[in-house]
């Protein structure tokens, strides 16, 4: 219901309890570990100062905490998003933070639109395989992007791969020694602590909470010693921005309209990939029991935590699968434990905000590096390149789309390959033939399963899909060619089981087929209708057709029993 998204909801309220408040804290704390690096790491991906990471973890798993309907989405700063931020505010001549906040605040008012309607639905507009080759692409994109600083080396933002390989070679005289072996030396400790470091805690008998504690705090242990490192070499290693300490100043971009219209479709880019990614990984976390989730009431949750971030010095913010599969594993139950996450995050911001300009550059792209392999979903497109072959190459034009012009581009080229697969197929339903071999318990195909039928006079075919303008003039097609088929065909039975709608071209189109039949000499029936299919057939004439609750009533209608042919009387 339109605006029922918008009043909060009270759920975790009614779950809440000293011993939930405590694993919720704990929870928290553990994915504190994990969120302040990435934070910082994920602002310099979106080619923005390391506070503004820190600043969008704040405000949304509040705003998240009334509004969303998973116990365990983490929201703040993710790669997918950062990549798109950092394509979209590197071509304005407006300053990057600037830029940021007012996609973060469009993306949010996009978000709070589409849950405030109850449109969250629209997000199954976006395929499977469009979503596995542009988050595939994209992680190439990432890994790219963050390879010059990973060496060293200083180059402009690049949207498409061809741009940054030219780039990154044609900086490649800068390259900085010292500045590589810590970034590689990191990126290598973090991949192999990211796979090995649970099972080697879990063998040594470490416990939970606490052995996902020790493994996810690896990576902010390997920047603390890149960050060492860099201080006991003797060749300059680029350092992070220092970072003032405190809470954050509320501000609200006042620039001209014409930034606002320029920056929308970057802010429709952010909007899907936050909404699309976020309900993923809320219905991944969620299991089989997914009925609290409301994918409007996650867009509601995801825009408002995107306007509150921009206004509080941070930019747009998603859910993360790794952390909130971190709070889920963690032990937390309620959106109160992203809520004390965010808590540290301040005490981090209040105490140690002088050391965390120590970390070097380098190490910060190593962790975003480390973490965007697990974008590329192989196994899951071998899946689909079984299943069909066609939806396999829509996820490698997806791909190669994001690679070649960029995530925004990519992500439009893709979903579009998906709708055109839709409609293609849905415009080409299967018309068919069908027969009974069991005495009139089953109809089936009588080409695909070689069913052997004796019906004739009487002509039975099966429609197996709905109705509507792009395929019913197909339908009549392949009913007249069917028809046309066979010799001394008197009646016809159209079996609508599986047409679950009808629009008015399809109404339209059934009325013209039957009085062409008619003209020839031959009644059709329609059998197995829905009620609501044929309430929408018989005003356009469908009255003058006669319906049945089945193909076998049909046909003893139509003078043919289980047993054969009888007699026309």
């Amino acid at each position: 219901m339109a605006g029922e998204a918008l009043v909060p909801t009270k759920h975790w309220l009614a779950v809440s309890s000293a011993p939930t408040a405590f694993k919720d804290a704990v929870a928290g704390i553990v994915l504190s570990i994990l969120l302040v690096p990435q934070a910082m790491a994920y602002a310099q991906l979106a080619g923005l100062p390391p506070q503004m990471g820190l600043f969008a973890a704040l405000a949304p798993p509040l705003l998240y905490l009334f509004f969303g309907t998973s116990p365990f989405v983490s929201l703040g700063p993710v790669a997918l998003v950062s990549l798109v931020i950092g394509e979209a505010v590197g071509g304005s001549d407006l300053a990057p933070e600037i830029g940021a906040e007012i996609i973060a605040i469009e993306a949010g008012v996009l978000l709070l639109l589409l849950g405030g309607l109850g449109l969250g639905r629209l997000v199954n507009f976006i395929s499977e395989p469009v979503l596995l080759g542009f988050t595939a692409a994209a992680a190439v994109l990432i890994a790219a992007s963050q390879l010059p600083t990973l060496l060293g080396i200083e180059v402009a933002r690049a949207g498409d791969l061809p741009a940054a390989l030219r780039a990154l070679w044609a900086g490649a005289g800068e390259l900085r020694p010292a500045t590589t072996i810590i970034g590689i030396a990191a990126l290598v400790v973090l991949v192999f602590t990211g796979r090995y470091a649970a099972p080697f805690l879990w063998k040594i008998g470490v416990k939970p909470p606490f052995r996902l504690a020790l493994a996810k705090s690896f990576p902010l242990v390997v920047i603390i010693a890149a960050g060492i490192a860099a201080t006991m070499v003797k060749a300059p290693v680029p350092m992070v921005e220092s970072i003032d300490g405190g809470l954050p100043k509320p501000a609200f971009p006042f620039v001209p309209l014409s930034y606002w219209i320029g920056f929308l479709p970057g802010a429709l880019a952010v909007a899907i990939i936050i909404f699309v990614t976020a309900t993923a990984v809320a219905k991944t976390l969620a299991g089989e029991d997914r009925s609290h989730l409301d994918s409007s009431r996650e867009a509601v949750a995801l825009g408002a935590g995107n306007v509150a971030a921009a206004l509080t010095g941070g930019y747009a913010v998603g859910a993360s699968l790794s952390r909130s599969a971190l709070v889920r594993d963690s032990g937390g139950k309620t959106p109160l434990a992203t809520v004390f996450a965010s808590g540290a995050v301040i005490a981090v911001l209040f105490f140690l905000a002088p050391l965390l300009g120590l970390l070097p550059k380098t190490a910060l792209a190593a962790l975003v590096m480390s973490a965007v392999f697990g974008l590329i979903k192989l196994r899951d497109i071998r899946m689909v390149w079984r299943h069909d072959r066609i939806e396999g190459l829509i996820i490698a034009a997806a791909f190669l789309a994001t690679l070649v012009f960029g995530v925004q581009l990519g992500l439009a080229i893709g979903a579009g390959l998906g709708l055109a697969h839709f409609l293609w197929f849905s415009s080409i339903p299967r018309v068919t033939r069908v027969g009974t071999d069991d005495g009139g318990t089953t109809y089936r195909s009588v080409r695909r399963d070689n069913v052997e039928v004796n019906t004739l006079p009487v002509l039975v075919v099966r429609i197996d899909r709905s109705i509507y303008f792009g395929n019913s003039e197909y339908c009549e097609d392949r009913i007249v060619k069917l028809v046309a088929e066979h010799e001394g065909v008197e009646k016809l039975v159209i079996d609508m089981r599986a047409v679950n709608a009808v629009d008015a071209s399809g109404a339209a189109m059934l009325l013209r087929l039957v009085q062409r039949m008619r003209d020839q000499g031959i009644i059709v029936h329609f059998a197995g209708t829905h009620q609501p299919v044929a309430k929408s057939i018989k005003p356009y004439g469908g009255e003058r057709s006669d319906f049945h609750r089945s193909v076998s009533d049909a046909l003893e209608a139509c003078g043919i029993h289980d047993d054969g042919p009888i007699a026309y009387t």
